[in-house]
């Protein structure tokens, strides 16, 4: 059989962490379940209630704060992604245009070997530089495709947000209605227990009067038995009494 004893504050708000670990929301019935489990304590419903709502205090505060640390992780990679992004980019461009800067002087100094040998420097130095133009295209169309990623991952984090915030107020929702249900349960509860009183006083009462139509009916049963044989004992003293009459009758007649 279940025993009644206090449960410590500290004990609820362990038990309602295990059960929101579990994917349950705590309320009174699924404490009283838990406990009952573990072992075998029941405590008021006002002391469970009570506890409840001082920890959804707790677990708001908790909430809060893995926002906060979720927001304080995922800004600085975004930040730091598109910063390394913008600083290779810069790193490539800057050695394409070193190494197109030696090209362009290696070319220059066989200028000096005559009117051909310049030709074919800038002949060089226009691929050269038709390829740094693609090169820097490539790069560019790379950046904005990183760009784009980028915006993607800040509105998947802003939709994230969206959805723990309406998520929190769902929560907040079921809470009140928990915490009216609750009440009507505790509620209920009192009035079933004065509706058990008031059976129990009517079976007592009932009892009694069974037991005084009992009585009633003995002494009825009893009285009338007495009237009974009364009536009995004097018919037959009439009756004897009419036959001494009718025998002196008779008698003096003769």
């Amino acid at each position: 059989m279940a025993r009644k004893a206090n449960i410590a504050r500290e004990e609820i708000d362990q038990a309602c962490w295990d059960l929101i670990e579990n994917n349950r929301f705590p309320n009174i019935p699924r404490l009283t379940e838990y406990f009952l489990q573990k072992d075998g304590r029941r405590c008021s419903n006002t002391t469970f209630m009570n506890a409840i709502a001082e920890w959804e205090e707790s677990y708001k505060e908790h909430q809060q704060h893995q926002l906060k640390e979720l927001d304080s992780v995922l800004l600085p990679l975004f930040k730091r992604f598109s910063r390394d992004v913008t600083q290779h980019l810069g790193q490539l461009l800057d050695e394409k245009s070193t190494e197109i800067e030696q090209h362009q002087q290696r070319k220059l100094d066989a200028t000096e070997g005559g009117y051909l040998a310049l030709s074919g420097v800038l002949i060089d130095l226009q691929t050269a530089h038709d390829q740094l133009t693609k090169t820097h295209k490539r790069a560019s169309n790379d950046l904005e495709q990183l760009q784009i990623k980028l915006l993607n991952k800040e509105q998947q984090y802003q939709d994230i947000l969206t959805q723990n915030n309406v998520l929190t107020s769902q929560l907040k929702q079921e809470q009140k209605i928990s915490a009216e249900l609750q009440i009507n349960l505790a509620q209920q509860q009192v009035n079933l227990a004065k509706q058990d009183n008031q059976i129990a006083l009517l079976m007592k009462e009932n009892g009694k009067l069974n037991a005084e139509l009992d009585s009633i009916k003995t002494n009825s049963a009893l009285s009338d038995q007495k009237r009974w044989h009364e009536m009995t004992e004097k018919l037959e003293a009439l009756t004897t009494s009419v036959k001494s009459i009718q025998h002196k009758d008779r008698g003096s007649k003769q």
